[in-house]
């Protein structure tokens, strides 16, 4: 089973059946999959409700796609689920990634999320396709850009993107 570890946390990908799970509230088979307890009620980390459905998707239909989408965040002490990071998928034709993280809210400015990131970006970048990993996010998300800014992301530009206006 693929899983990373770090100081004080493990990633494990999200299965199709994880996503079921998380999806329809099912704490009892969330743990049984992902070893992880989620807060009650259960439910998807900020920002990532909408997106799992096609992630899903894509995990269900292609099991070489496991770990290049949604991965609980997990703290080794307790095994609590404080969040989710993963990618838009598999590198594209110029070996980028997009990467992603979200903390539920009762675990915020912990550095969860940076020591996450952090390591789903190294492994990312240990693959030999991979040369770049992005992330977007609105300019007003002070802490998804100290998150950036942290594991050594540098500000390339401002973009428009449809659903969310400006973005960095």
């Amino acid at each position: 089973m693929l899983r990373l570890d770090t100081d004080r946390l493990r990633l494990v990908p999200l299965s199709s059946a994880a996503i079921d799970a998380l999806l329809a509230g099912d704490g009892s088979r969330l743990r049984e999959l992902t070893g992880a307890s989620f807060p009650t009620p259960v439910r998807p980390p900020p920002l990532t409700e909408q997106l799992l459905p096609m992630v899903r998707a894509r995990v269900a239909a292609d099991d070489r796609q496991e770990g290049w989408w949604t991965w609980v965040v997990v703290r080794k002490d307790t095994g609590e689920a404080v969040g989710s990071v993963g990618f838009g998928g598999g590198p594209d034709a110029e070996g980028a990634v997009m990467v992603g993280y979200a903390t539920y809210p009762n675990v915020e400015r912990r550095g969860y999320a940076t020591e996450a990131t952090e390591a789903l970006v190294e492994w990312a970048l240990g693959h030999h396709d991979v040369v770049r990993v992005c992330a977007s996010m609105p300019p007003d998300n002070a802490a998804a850009i100290r998150v950036a800014q942290k594991i050594g992301m540098r500000l390339l530009g401002t973009v428009w993107e449809e659903d969310l206006d400006d973005v960095l």
